[in-house]
């Protein structure tokens, strides 16, 4: 405990905490790590105990049942009540022989103890889970979070009416009925991730949720498995984020969303960009990923009638070398665009003589841009500075624009390139500009 010693005086400031304190920094820590302090000094000895939650790793246990004997120690010592928090790292196979050891350990904490957070996390194959054993859970839970685990059938008289956090990752359901009931089964349910896996069964996923937050949804590798997931469909009035990775459903249903929902989108696939689109015409704020704004740029071009007249803010990764076109005919789609932010990337396999964007840049184009947030390599060409140039000179409205140099290549600009570029007219008096090295 050196680090909480004094200069002076060699006394030990963090063994001096209350004990209430100290519980509560164990918290962070894997229950094995919380146990080796119990060496350090008489004070920390029994300090473990009285920690609420407990955080096991299968693997450092000899055997299953060593595991299971350790719970109920704890247990017994501290009072079943006590337990508020409980999460199990396994690498169970469900094609393994005999008992399975995070059943016999979830029976021991949901019978006994008031669990609020409950996490299994499996790192090899899939373990399988009684449905019937979180359900038991259901009137403290608060938080589940499940990690490649196959969810058995359901009672769908059962409730979850504290659960508010729900991360599913590869998680398999035999029906899409299984799916929709863990959801739906959850009225204060304010933040669901997922991660689909290739063995599910689920083809039309309904979130239904009156109180959903935010919605991540991850679909399984594309070039890799047959996903059998088509449809989803979104009855959520109050939410205010949406994160879809991997996006390529046949069908994607919005019943009711927030008109403030902000989108975080990654579309793979070029053939169902009309179907994303129907959905964010109206979006306000919006992150897309480089190959989404190509899509939309292929779509736009054949297109030039699509708009997105709601939208105020946009995050958006491209080529720093890509086509020229690419940018003013997304911007020409975002009349009101008020916050630009620019991720440039390189990449050696796109040509560098496409790399000059500025030229085919209207000023009319970025006249109701506010602010202009560049993060970029530097380049042989110096793009992102010729960049910055436009949206200088041409933003009538501008009052920020900050440029955020990556100086992890070799690359360095011209002397007194960006001198110049700092002291060059703006159209804005009022404009802002910094240029940070990151």
């Amino acid at each position: 405990m050196q680090g909480g010693r004094s200069g002076t005086s060699g006394e030990d400031r963090i063994s001096m905490l209350p004990e209430s304190l100290l519980c509560h920094i164990l918290t962070f820590l894997p229950t094995k790590e919380s146990v080796r302090t119990s060496v350090l000094s008489s004070r920390w000895r029994d300090i473990w105990l009285w920690v609420p939650r407990l955080d096991l790793d299968q693997s450092d246990f000899s055997e299953e049942n060593t595991c299971v004997s350790f719970i109920d120690k704890f247990l017994n010592f501290r009072g079943e009540s006590y337990l508020r928090g409980f999460k199990l790292n396994t690498d169970r196979n469900d094609d393994d022989e005999g008992p399975s050891v995070e059943e016999a350990c979830l029976m021991r904490v949901v019978n006994k103890c008031k669990i609020q957070h409950f996490e299994i996390k499996n790192y090899f194959g899939f373990c399988y889970l009684e449905m019937s054993l979180v359900f038991s859970m259901c009137d403290t839970l608060v938080s589940l979070k499940l990690s490649f685990v196959m969810m058995s059938d359901y009672d769908q008289s059962c409730s979850l009416p504290c659960l508010k956090t729900l991360h599913l990752e590869k998680v398999v359901f035999q029906s899409d009925e299984v799916a929709e009931a863990l959801i739906s089964s959850s009225p204060v349910l304010k933040d669901l991730k997922m991660s689909q896996s290739e063995y599910d069964s689920v083809q039309v996923l309904r979130v239904r949720s009156k109180s959903l937050k935010s919605f991540t949804l991850e679909r399984a590798d594309p070039d890799r498995v047959e996903n059998s997931l088509e449809t989803v469909v979104m009855d959520t009035p109050s939410l205010e984020y949406l994160n879809l990775i991997n996006y390529q459903y046949t069908s994607f249903q919005i019943v009711s969303m927030s008109e403030s929902v902000k989108f975080d989108i990654d579309v793979v696939l070029l053939s169902i960009i009309c179907n994303f689109l129907s959905f964010v015409s109206h979006v306000r704020d919006m992150t897309i990923s480089r190959r989404t704004l190509e899509f939309i740029y292929y779509h736009l071009e054949i297109n030039r009638r699509s708009k997105f007249y709601g939208l105020a803010r946009l995050r958006a990764t491209m080529f720093s070398n890509s086509s020229p076109a690419m940018l003013p005919v997304i911007l020409e789609a975002c009349p009101n665009l008020k916050h630009l932010t620019l991720e440039l990337v390189y990449h050696f396999l796109v040509t560098e003589g496409t790399s000059r964007l500025l030229n085919l840049l209207p000023p009319s184009l970025i006249s109701s841009l506010e602010s202009v947030e560049i993060e970029s390599p530097i380049t042989d060409k110096a793009t992102e500075l010729e960049l910055v140039r436009y949206f200088l000179e041409n933003s009538t409205r501008l009052e920020k624009l900050v440029l955020r140099l990556n100086q992890s290549c070799l690359r360095k600009h011209k002397p007194g390139f960006l001198k110049q570029l700092i002291e060059s007219p703006r159209c804005s008096g009022l404009c802002q500009f910094v240029i940070l090295h990151c």
